[in-house]
Formats: C-alpha cells, sequence, structure tokens
C-alpha cells in the first residue's frame, strides 16, 4: 500500500483548493505472495474512503484498489486537476510515500519505457501537458517546458540527467551515483533553487520520454529484502 500527496492550487471553490489531499492505492498481492500464502490484510468499507487493519481505520481523501475506486481513477481524479492548475499560474507536487516493494515506482510511472498505453501518473502527466500545450498553441500562445530530473539519496541531492556522471560499484549493496551533490540555495527572494541542476528544454513528449528513462537508469537501486530492485 502507497500514498500519494497531492499539493496544488485552484479557484472557484474546486476540490484542488485544498493545501494537502492524501490517496491510498492498495496493491493487489503478487504472485510470490500468493505462493507464500499471503492474504490481504485491509478491508475497504463500501462507499467510504476508509481503510480498516485489525480494528483500526483511517480516513483519507480518496482510496483506489481492493475494493475502493479503481486504480486507474487516481490519473483522473486526483492528479488532472492539478496539471490544469499549471495552466493558470500554479505549482502542483504529487508525492509517492510507502514501504519498499509497496508500489510507488509502478504508481508513479517512474519505471516507463515509451509504451503509448502506459499507466502511471508521470507518463499521464506528460502526454495530457504537450496535449494542452499543442491546443493553446493554436491559440498563438508560446510556451517553454524544462525537465529535471533529481534524486535524494542518503539525504543528498543528485542530478539524475548529469551526463558526465556514471553509476557506482555495481557489486556493492547499492549502486551509489558517482558524482557530486547538488547544493540547495536560497535565492535573494528567498525561493529555493538546486544550483546547477541540468535543465533541458524539451518540445515533444517523445523528448521527455527520454529524460525520464535515462534518469531512472541513473537511480541508486539496490535489492532489499522485500525488493530486488529498490
Amino acid at each position: 500500500m502507497d500514498h500519494a500527496e497531492l499539493n496544488g492550487g485552484g479557484k472557484n471553490g474546486d476540490s484542488t483548493t485544498q493545501c494537502v489531499r492524501v490517496a491510498v492505492n492498495i496493491r493487489p498481492l503478487i504472485n510470490a505472495e500468493l505462493l507464500h500464502g499471503c492474504t490481504n490484510c485491509i478491508t475497504v468499507p463500501p462507499g467510504e474512503p476508509q481503510v480498516q487493519i485489525g480494528t483500526h481505520a483511517f480516513t483519507y481523501d480518496f482510496v483506489y484498489g481492493s475494493t475502493g475506486s479503481p486504480p486507474s481513477a487516481i490519473y483522473d481524479e486526483c492528479v488532472a486537476p492539478l496539471v490544469d492548475a499549471l495552466f493558470h499560474g500554479y505549482n502542483a507536487t504529487v508525492l509517492a510515500y510507502g514501504q519498499t516493494g509497496s508500489g510507488k515506482t509502478y504508481t508513479m510511472g517512474t519505471n516507463y519505457t515509451g509504451e503509448e498505453s502506459a499507466g502511471g501518473i508521470i507518463p499521464n502527466v506528460m502526454r495530457t501537458i504537450f496535449k494542452r500545450v499543442q491546443d493553446l498553441k493554436e491559440e498563438s500562445n508560446e510556451f517553454l517546458i524544462r525537465v529535471s530530473f533529481i534524486e535524494i539519496f542518503k539525504e543528498e541531492v543528485f542530478d539524475l540527467l548529469d551526463h558526465n556522471a556514471s553509476k557506482g560499484d555495481c557489486n556493492a549493496k547499492f549502486a551509489v551515483p558517482a558524482r557530486v551533490p547538488i547544493q540547495i540555495r536560497e535565492t535573494l527572494s528567498g525561493g529555493i533553487t538546486l544550483a546547477g541542476v541540468t535543465e533541458p528544454e524539451v518540445k515533444t513528449k517523445e523528448e521527455m520520454s527520454s529524460y525520464l528513462s535515462r534518469g531512472s537508469m541513473s537511480r541508486a537501486t539496490g535489492s532489499t529484502n522485500m525488493n530486488s530492485q529498490s
């Protein structure tokens, strides 16, 4: 079970005016778990954004999977309004967190390999952004889209699009990127910036997809007791 925190702005009293909303996506049992006789430990009351674990009940803004809403609805219900808000001058954040093996990578779509029908939040965001840009360009609007991809590993920030960096020792428990950490700095206006982070301009969904794939391959990964690629 992984969680996604949704942070964005909206207008006219719609649901995005809340600063933070939390959605739970309940991962189905995988084959290895079924072979070991594992069973679901979570119950979802019909029609309620709530999960029950034993005698404890937890309420969220959205619950997906198991007997809750279908996971395919996550993007349309939770993320699409945030993408729309981007075109009205707002910032938006989607943060997935949970135990290793809970489905964060699958939910976010950072294992994207270019398939047009691929699910996951990030591939859907890319498709929506470039479709919206194309529609608005017909009204003589101009857009500049840049992309960055960073990783926070052992409390340091690394640039996953830095082509000068290489992977570390693959025989180590974790492959640590052999690169200099990005420095987090405060601007004169009080904002936060990542000094020197790579931010290439992209003009097509395919270009952005290639950076997503490249950055994903540069992530520090290792085997844990619960996930062979954590």
